[in-house]
């Protein structure tokens, strides 16, 4: 199951990352062309899972609690709509 994301997230200046099951995938990792995938997994899909992909950035929130809730909405709309804009 994926959302067909795919973006430039291990390193390279090319989109080598692709999303499977809601987690980004090294494309480069596999050893032959189609073969199974051995490193990725950990990152949140920025396009269907934002927020496990922001946490693992450990963004820094402040304020109180609603500043913060207000500051993760908007990071999480901005972040999806990045990853949208990228894949087009």
């Amino acid at each position: 199951m994926t959302c067909g994301y795919e973006g430039s997230h291990f390193g390279a200046h090319y989109p080598d990352a692709a999303c499977i099951d809601g987690y980004l995938w090294d494309l480069d990792s596999c050893d032959e062309p189609g073969g199974p995938l051995y490193r990725g997994g950990g990152i949140g899909c920025p396009c269907c899972n934002t927020r496990e992909h922001i946490e693992y950035h450990d963004v820094r929130l402040s304020g109180n609690a609603m500043q913060r809730r207000k500051q993760m909405r908007a990071l999480v709309r901005d972040t999806k709509a990045r990853a949208i804009r990228s894949m087009s």
